[in-house]
């Protein structure tokens, strides 16, 4: 018995060391590092832009993740907030294509990546939004940025949905520095190129960083600050960090080149459409439209240097034979929009044609087909073939 009692002390007293010792140890030493989500999770960081400013909505990725197709719908209604200027896909091999359908404050995003590639770094956004900030703005407002769950779906490599976990952002109305636009803000960009910085609230003292790239910087006015490059970079989805000492606010930007639409689609579906092109560039191109029911196929072209294309558009039939062409000037920094059917007058572009596009002078340019749906309201990208 007296054994027994011994050991129960003993064990008293063991529990008391030991509770002792676990109040003293540091909390990082105890902390447990929780798995990481296994699907895609996704936010939306918080921003805050001043009347006047613009907004660039990101959708991040936490954790890198290889990504076959996504789709999304993004909501960012508020009163304060302008039209649509831009919007940028990226993917670090360049590999990723999309479309943005949008309607009043709501983009439904449908995302391709066959390389794999997209969601692959988390150092910049899967995609950005461009939207100002209307001037009347009052300072203090919020708007929220939202990822809508009901309309979110991520694949991987195997086909198979990913679980998603979604992380909401919010917009205030506030300070004085934003970034508006870059030029150029894409493509490789020689050294001693002078890049422009466009925005508002910078001062002659603003610190600028463009990521892994040596710059040399010049303050032109609150407006803009000039960026000469001491070697050559890429600027396609650069992050641009302007930051004011005297402050200490800063703002973030990430780069691409922003083209002007070339008039627009009659095809209500095809109007409300933003192609987010592949970074590739073509001067021979195949697609297969389809038209059958409500179903029907758009194309989008983009012309991203500094001169002008000569394309060549044509519809051939089931049996090989040419059933009309087309041919068009896309000028510099434009791009086209349109159903297919509105570059081919009297001609239907059923299932079963091709159609070849061809660069017979000047640069290559971006395509993109587009595969809408006007039952669903839904526009999906179409990647071109080099082969028929």
């Amino acid at each position: 018995m007296t054994r027994t009692r011994s050991l129960s002390a003993s064990f008293r007293w063991f529990i008391l060391v030991a509770s002792f010792t676990l109040l003293l140890t540091p909390s990082f030493l105890l902390a447990v590092d929780p798995q990481p989500f296994a699907g895609v999770e996704l936010r939306i960081p918080d921003e805050t832009v001043p009347p006047g400013g613009m907004l660039q909505l990101k959708v991040e990725i936490t954790e890198p993740k290889p990504i076959l197709k996504g789709g999304q719908r993004a909501r960012y209604q508020a009163q304060f907030l302008g039209p649509v200027q831009g919007i940028a896909l990226f993917s670090p091999k360049g590999d990723a294509s999309g479309t943005a359908v949008l309607s009043k404050g709501a983009a439904q995003i449908s995302l391709s990546s066959p390389l794999f590639d997209m969601g692959k770094i988390i150092y910049f956004p899967i995609l950005t939004i461009a939207m100002p900030v209307k001037t009347t703005a009052i300072p203090g407002k919020t708007a929220q940025l939202v990822l809508d769950p009901s309309l979110s779906r991520w694949v991987d490599p195997n086909g198979q949905d990913y679980p998603v976990l979604l992380t909401n952002g919010i917009v205030t109305v506030g300070g004085t520095l934003s970034i508006s636009n870059i030029l150029p803000g894409g493509g490789v960009v020689p050294a001693g190129t002078k890049i422009r910085i466009l925005g508002m609230g910078f001062q002659p003292d603003s610190k600028v960083q463009v990521n892994e790239a040596m710059a040399t910087s010049t303050y032109v006015s609150a407006n803009e600050i000039d960026v000469t490059l001491t070697t050559n970079v890429n600027m396609t989805s650069r992050r641009i960090r302007v930051v004011n000492p005297s402050t200490n606010e800063r703002v973030e930007y990430f780069s691409y080149q922003r083209t002007t639409h070339v008039g627009k689609s009659q095809h209500a579906l095809i109007a409300a459409t933003e192609a987010l092109f592949a970074q590739s560039t073509w001067t021979l191109a195949y697609f297969k439209p389809v038209l059958s029911g409500s179903q029907f196929s758009g194309l989008a072209l983009q012309n991203q240097a500094a001169t002008a294309s000569k394309v060549r558009l044509q519809l051939f039939a089931t049996n090989g034979g040419l059933l009309a062409t087309r041919t068009l000037s896309l000028l510099a920094n434009k791009r086209m929009t349109r159903d297919v059917a509105e570059f081919f007058t009297g001609v239907v572009p059923n299932t079963g044609t091709t159609l070849k596009v061809t660069v017979l002078s000047g640069p290559p340019i971006q395509l993109l087909g587009l595969l809408g749906d006007d039952a669903l309201g839904t526009v999906d990208p179409q990647d071109p073939s080099p082969a028929p």
